[in-house]
């Protein structure tokens, strides 16, 4: 009996002891916080390249005009790139939405002039220009037979052509997909013509940008950042290199015909039209 009942109790102390362990909440593991990410910054831009070039003039073509203090329009005269010009008519060099506009028309004679064709262009003489610099132009042009735009310096002063030299930055003729460039002096002319010139070819009637680099003893071309010439000075060669004695001017110029591009074919075509977003100039920075 004794044995029963102490066997009953330990039965009995078992089974509350079990319920009471599976009552019991399990306790969770407590876990440690994660920290958040550090941001990592944004990568600094990479600086433009240094070229040792400063800008120092540019004109933009803002506005409802022609800026007076930096061009004057290119007068008529007897060379070829110059007898159409007629700088009294207005509506062949202006500026419209940024840009300097250029024509080329036939003559409607509303005008004194007597030429088969007028055309516009526009100079910086005794205005702007610069001694050993760097000149750059984005320019845009449509492409008709007998048309002859040009963007070139000449030197700044009473220098008879061509002992001070010529830079032609830009010319385009016709209908070609072509521009070219030239570095022209009295030796050039008259002496050794090789190595003066380059050729590129582009995207014709789109906007292309064209560069000179004038240095003490070397001129470089680029047609929209590549370079496309280096002409250099010969050491002790007389008449060769002009280009680091004088400053130079810029010219922007439409003509139409000339013994280069020869005649117009198609005049119902026209206007020839020369479009410049903007002309820059630059200097050693140097110097």
């Amino acid at each position: 009996m004794n044995r029963v009942f102490l066997l009953a109790a330990v039965l009995a102390l078992l089974s509350c002891g079990k319920s009471q362990a599976d009552n019991t909440t399990p306790q969770s593991t407590p876990t440690t916080p994660t920290t958040p990410p550090t941001p990592t910054p944004d990568p600094e831009p990479e600086p433009e390249p240094d070229d040792g070039w400063e800008l120092v003039w540019e004109d933009n073509f803002e506005g409802t005009s022609i800026n007076s203090a930096n061009w004057s329009r290119v007068p008529y005269g007897t060379p070829d790139w110059q007898n159409m010009m007629a700088p009294k008519r207005a509506d062949l060099a202006y500026v419209e939405n940024g840009e300097l506009v250029l024509l080329g028309k036939v003559n409607d004679h509303s005008g004194s002039e007597t030429t088969t064709y007028v055309t516009g262009g526009v100079q910086s003489q005794n205005k702007k220009y610069f001694k050993l610099a760097k000149f750059e132009a984005r320019v845009k042009f449509n492409s008709i037979q007998g048309f002859w735009p040009a963007v070139w310096l000449m030197p700044n002063g009473n220098v008879q052509w061509p002992k001070g030299g010529e830079i032609d930055i830009m010319e385009h003729i016709n209908l070609e997909g072509i521009a070219y460039q030239t570095v022209h002096s009295y030796y050039t002319l008259n002496v050794d013509d090789s190595g003066h010139s380059a050729s590129k070819t582009i995207q014709r009637d789109d906007w292309n940008t064209y560069a000179v680099e004038i240095f003490e003893d070397k001129i470089c071309m680029y047609v929209n950042g590549t370079k496309t010439l280096t002409y250099s000075k010969k050491e002790g060669v007389a008449n060769q290199w002009p280009f680091a004695t004088y400053s130079y001017y810029l010219i922007l110029s439409n003509q139409l015909e000339g013994s280069w591009a020869g005649n117009v074919t198609a005049p119902a075509k026209l206007p020839s039209e020369l479009r410049i977003d903007w002309v820059r100039a630059y200097q050693r920075k140097d110097k």
